[in-house]
């Protein structure tokens, strides 16, 4: 009974790395996927399996937030406490994130992107327009890609310069 649990796991291990290895085989194709596998109607449950792939083991996600007291400070989290914190309010509130440009830099195995979004998105049944930037960081181990962090700046409210919307 344990060899055919194991031999299941791995089936399923390696089912799923055939499966979204097309979504990690580019640095574009790659944030294509982030964008995608996050977005949705209210409706579309995400595809976390799918999240999960793009990261590497010990990933990042971090967030400057306004804070009352101290200006702006940093939010850590890792990729699974992203889905468990965001995976059911995201479909509720119908969000979508495109990007909308992006400067990319890149040496031997690692790529950086300033990758300049928009977030729709409705809450409360106001419907609500977001940009900003996410700054993902690469690696490539000659595979494939992994995403190493994601970080971004929660202050909706600032402005963007034009270089970083491809004007």
């Amino acid at each position: 009974m344990r060899k055919i649990s194991l031999l299941l796991a791995l089936f399923f291990c390696f089912h799923a790395n055939a499966q979204y290895q097309n979504d990690v085989g580019s640095a574009d194709a790659i944030v294509k996927t982030l964008y995608e596998v996050i977005s949705g109607p209210s409706s579309k449950a995400r595809d976390w399996d799918r999240f999960r792939f793009l990261f590497g083991k010990d990933a990042r996600m971090m967030t400057a937030v306004p804070h009352k007291d101290s200006g702006t400070i940093i939010r850590t989290i890792k990729p699974e406490q992203y889905i468990q914190r965001n995976g059911t309010r995201l479909q509720e509130i119908g969000f979508t994130e495109k990007e909308l440009h992006r400067i990319t830099e890149t040496h031997g195995a690692v790529t950086h992107m300033f990758s300049t979004y928009q977030s729709d998105l409705t809450v409360n049944g106001i419907a609500q327009q977001i940009r900003g930037i996410n700054s993902i960081q690469l690696f490539n181990d000659g595979k494939r890609f992994y995403i190493v962090s994601v970080f971004w700046d929660g202050d909706s409210k600032k402005q963007i310069d034009k270089k970083y919307l491809g004007q």
